[in-house]
């Protein structure tokens, strides 16, 4: 399952915001988190057939759940199925007799008529109806306010949804085969697990029965079923069949987001040494979807938000996405975490193997800059949300679980574990964990004895440190200086991390000594200690020091070591990782000849993701100079090197960085990511006519509405009040969602209004889509008014997903610290932009000073 947007806007965009960040809560689990156990499965099903018939613009499923299986227990007397919200008509056994039935609305007891010991033959069929379900089972229909939207249906079972529209056992920690037979509309097709084994006429005229089977066993969270006016497109028939399936008119979208899927399959089987295992692999794209992706086994659900035109695809690509969830099919669907304590078993390899799909098809920048980016990801959810193990039993629901810990770290775990092992042990222990668990569930200690039983090596206190006991990451200061009467280059490393909150880790510290004759010194030097020195003897002064060049481990790193060190790191540094470390660490020390010195890798580098990092230093900086080197790179020639100069150039208030803006905001772009960035820094700059400018480009159509998105950003930024009238009117239904989050994402911005805002918002508290209230539920959490208090509790009784839940709740508990008061906002903001206006003056006179004594004045 994708937790993140993948690049269009969405959670993210309020999730890790700095302003968010500053208000949430540390600790992950509290007193009142209780812990978490599995169910019992007391039988031992096997077989799980469905035969429903769905009435999509009736919002209803009805039919029949039969199950068969064998007891496993000692003596069972009678069956338990989860069954939330939905009405169970009648059970009868295997013989067609009917069986006593308890129902309180969220469990099902169905009675045997009599007792069943272990080894038994056990069948059941459960008639069920659902109406309208409250989770589960989704219906996309058209409305007064979108005629045209074609209708259609989709189920999400994860985490534990599907009890919401049939009977099951909604855990992981059990498997069963599948098949369902379902009776759809007319002019509509389904989807499903496995292969479709039959196409029928149903009885009634026009309606046609799908018979889809899966021949290996799969967790109910993962049994899927879409209906709908699709198009599937073949995208190969050997040695796996491949396919996605898209809405009427999307076909070239479809291609552009989906089209590399076999070249992904391929990859994966040869990575694992395990052939795909399934009997096919499909896509389908639907409306209002709730997360990015779904990995529901052979047959994934995907957003119709990751289809994009021949403009978007300059600089955005739905890959990440794809790979990410073709990697369940293997990490999660054939081998399942039992329990979603272990989910970073699924959700740790399919974010790594998603990365691994960039070094295979992009090369090893972009895999680098991949994993940099998750680490980030991870580093902003510990310093602002909450620290936590990887894996742990407390929490009030499972989707609380679903988290940069799970994700971000967990793969940045497994790329640590490849790295100690070497890349054929690694993927050798892999194949193995994969081929020793196929169709099962499993548990950490399931994967850790696996890789240690094909490695030879004990991997206990990897294990303990990264995943099972350990919190944090080491946060590491650099030191280095030459020697040259003993040929000795002095490194110093230093774990500065809060020992409270996070233990001393032991790790490998890669380094390698570039010297001028062009050997290099390749190094792993053991970190252990607060503080350790090591004495490196060389046969002269190294050029370059590199540490942990690529970017390996899972660390924060301080880079100490002298400028003229650093600028060579940033000039001729072998990894993307290494150059980026000096950029920031140089915007550290902003003298006119660092500032130069970005200036040239800004212009020269050849990687767009140095470039993009060296403006962010720039930006960072905030000096005349700085301007300068940023103006001068306006146009470079990567699209997403020039969104993030753009996204510079908003640090800067000044006249000539506000006319700069809008004048490129005029002139538009190529691209509608940089084109979106240029809105948001035009009202970030708070330049003479930002205003009429931003809102002259509310008029241009894009991509998921991505510039208008982008100018709603450049009003919450401008701060302007007349923006609170235009955010609000973006609020209605008729608009699409993402440009609705962005509304509300700019109204709450506005906390000198906090009154003006409430009252905007009010209304539409009552909104229970996904997105829409997952944005609410976090951005009023800004606002920082007591106002805010009511909205936010009106949206908790309303919510529907325990993610929307979660959120609103942490901005209630922010508000209530105090944290997010809106004067106490206003004040620090104004007090960042004083600060930020003083250190360019201080910078710039510094920088007077040093051309005053370069020219002996």
């Amino acid at each position: 399952m994708a937790h993140r947007e993948h690049g269009f806007a969405g959670i993210d965009a309020v999730a890790h915001s700095g302003l968010y960040a500053l208000r949430a809560p540390k600790e992950f689990a509290t007193a009142d988190t209780p812990d978490q156990y599995l169910p019992d499965v007391p039988v031992d099903w096997q077989q799980l057939t469905l035969g429903v018939e769905v009435d999509v613009h009736g919002r209803r499923v009805w039919g029949t759940a039969t199950y068969e299986g064998r007891v496993r227990k000692a003596e069972v007397s009678r069956l338990r199925f989860d069954a939330d919200g939905l009405q169970v008509l009648r059970a009868f056994d295997g013989d067609g007799r009917r069986m006593g039935i308890e129902h309180d609305g969220k469990t099902l007891w169905v009675a045997l008529a009599q007792p069943a010991c272990r080894g038994a033959a056990v069948r059941v069929s459960i008639d069920f109806d659902t109406r309208d379900p409250r989770a589960g089972f989704y219906f996309v229909l058209p409305d007064a306010d979108h005629p045209d939207r074609p209708a259609h249906a989709w189920t999400q079972g994860q985490d534990e949804d599907s009890k919401f529209w049939f009977p099951c056992h909604d855990a992981p920690n059990h498997k069963l085969k599948v098949a369902v037979v379902v009776t759809v509309p007319p002019g509509m097709v389904s989807f499903s697990n496995g292969i479709l084994r039959d196409i029928h006429a149903a009885s009634d005229p026009g309606k046609r029965v799908y018979d889809w089977q899966i021949g290996r066993p799969i967790p109910t969270y993962l049994l899927t079923l879409v209906v709908g006016p699709f198009v599937e497109i073949v995208q190969q028939t050997e040695p796996v069949p491949v396919s996605y399936a898209v809405l009427p008119g999307r076909e070239q979208d479809g291609e552009r987001s989906f089209g590399r899927t076999p070249e992904m399959v391929a990859l994966y089987a040869r990575l694992t040494d395990t052939p795909y295992p399934y009997e096919k692999y499909g896509q389908v794209a639907v409306g209002e979807f709730v997360f990015g992706g779904m990995e529901n086994a052979s047959m994934t659900t995907q957003t119709d938000l990751t289809l994009h035109d021949a403009r978007a695809h300059l600089d955005f690509s739905s890959e990440p996405l794809v790979s990410h969830e073709l990697a369940h099919q293997w990490f999660g669907d054939l081998v399942t975490c039992r329990s979603w304590s272990h989910g970073w078993l699924n959700e740790g390899f399919a974010t790594y193997f998603e990365q691994l799909w960039q070094e295979h098809a992009h090369g090893p920048d972009e895999f680098a800059y991949a994993r940099m980016s998750a680490q980030r990801a991870y580093f902003a959810e510990d310093a602002g949300r909450y620290r936590r193990t990887i894996v742990t039993n407390r929490y009030h629901e499972p989707i609380d679980l679903f988290d940069a810990h799970l994700y971000e770290k967990g793969g940045a775990v497994l790329h640590m574990l490849r790295c100690e092992l070497g890349d054929a042990t690694f993927f050798g222990g892999v194949g193995a964990y994969l081929r020793a668990f196929g169709d099962g569930v499993v548990e950490t200690p399931d994967l850790r004895r696996a890789m240690e039983a094909h490695a030879g090596v004990d991997l206990g206190r990897f294990f303990a440190q990264w995943v099972e006991a350990g919190k944090g990451h080491p946060e590491i200061k650099v030191a280095g200086s030459w020697d040259g009467e003993l040929r000795q280059y002095k490194l110093t490393l230093e774990q500065t991390q809060d020992t409270a909150t996070s233990a001393l880790f032991a790790v490998g510290v890669a380094v390698e000594l570039h010297l001028d004759d062009g050997s290099v010194d390749r190094r792993t030097l053991a970190l252990d200690r607060k503080q350790q020195h090591y004495w490196l003897t060389l046969p002269g002064q190294p050029a370059l020091v590199q540490v942990d060049p690529r970017g390996d481990l899972l660390a924060t790193w301080d880079l100490g070591l002298p400028e003229p060190q650093l600028r060579a790191l940033l000039m001729r540094g072998t990894a993307v990782p290494v150059r980026i470390g000096a950029a920031h660490a140089l915007a550290n020390r902003p003298s006119a000849q660092n500032v130069q010195a970005l200036r040239d890798a800004l212009a020269g580098d050849a990687a767009w993701m140095v470039q993009a990092e060296v403006a962010r230093a720039l930006g960072k900086i905030g000096s005349s100079a700085a301007f300068e080197a940023l103006a001068a790179a306006v146009e470079l020639s990567h699209p997403k090197a020039r969104r993030v100069v753009r996204e510079a150039l908003g640090r800067f208030q000044t006249a000539a960085a506000g006319q700069l803006l809008a004048d490129l905001l005029a002139r538009g772009d190529g691209s509608v990511l940089v084109e979106a960035e240029t809105a948001k820094s035009l009202g970030a700059s708070r330049g003479a006519g930002a205003f009429e400018a931003l809102q002259a480009a509310l008029k241009r159509d894009s991509w998921n509405e991505t510039v208008r998105v982008g100018v709603l950003d450049g009003l919450a930024n401008l701060q302007d009040p007349r923006g609170i009238d235009i955010a609000t009117g973006y609020l209605h239904r008729r608009y699409p969602t993402l440009l609705r989050c962005a509304a509300i994402r700019c109204l709450c911005q506005f906390t000198a209004e906090p009154a003006r805002v409430v009252e905007a918002l009010r209304p539409w508290t009552a909104d229970t889509s996904f997105r829409f209230a997952f944005n609410l539920a976090s951005a009023l959490g800004g606002l920082g008014d007591h106002r805010a208090a009511p909205l936010l509790q009106a949206v908790i009784a309303r919510a529907a997903d325990g993610r929307v839940n979660k959120r609103a709740l942490e901005s209630l508990a922010a508000r209530r610290a105090g944290l997010g008061a809106g004067k106490q906002v206003d004040g620090l903001r104004g007090d960042v932009d004083a600060l930020r206006n003083q250190l360019r003056e201080l910078v710039d006179r510094i920088d007077k000073a040093e051309q005053l004594r370069g020219t002996g004045a």
